[in-house]
């Protein structure tokens, strides 16, 4: 159950048959269960379609690059543009991956300290 949960989809479904097993639903919570849904789903649409343009602006720049280097892009030259996309995509996913907050080291390291607390304040009471 707690994995349905996780999804959009899994929470609407959950919170519906809450609400249908209650002893008079009311069709405005549905209604209004249903629009918070959708509200999510145009909230992750609109995030996508602008990582998305990101993407596309990353590519355009390496392109408009390429030809500023080597001029008209032919087969001779395709190399050498291929790089630079490949290039301006990868550095878009290392930024994304050093915006991740090691959240398991720090979990780690709070409780060794409290740990280490507890026990100087044990050996000098």
């Amino acid at each position: 159950m707690f994995k349905k949960l996780l999804t959009r989809k899994g929470r609407l479904e959950d919170q519906i048959q809450t609400e249908l097993k209650k002893e008079s639903p009311k069709i405005e919570e549905i209604i209004k269960i249903v629009d918070a849904y959708e509200i999510d789903n145009v909230m992750t649409i609109g995030k996508l379609k602008k990582d998305k343009k990101i993407e596309l602006n990353r590519i355009n720049g390496a392109l408009k690059q390429s030809i500023d280097a080597h001029g008209p892009i032919t087969k001779v030259l395709i190399g050498s543009c291929t790089k630079r996309i490949y290039g301006s995509l990868l550095s878009n996913q290392s930024k994304k991956e050093k915006e991740k907050f090691p959240l398991k080291p720090f979990i780690i390291g709070v409780i060794a300290s409290s740990i280490l607390d507890l026990i100087v304040y044990l050996l000098f009471l």
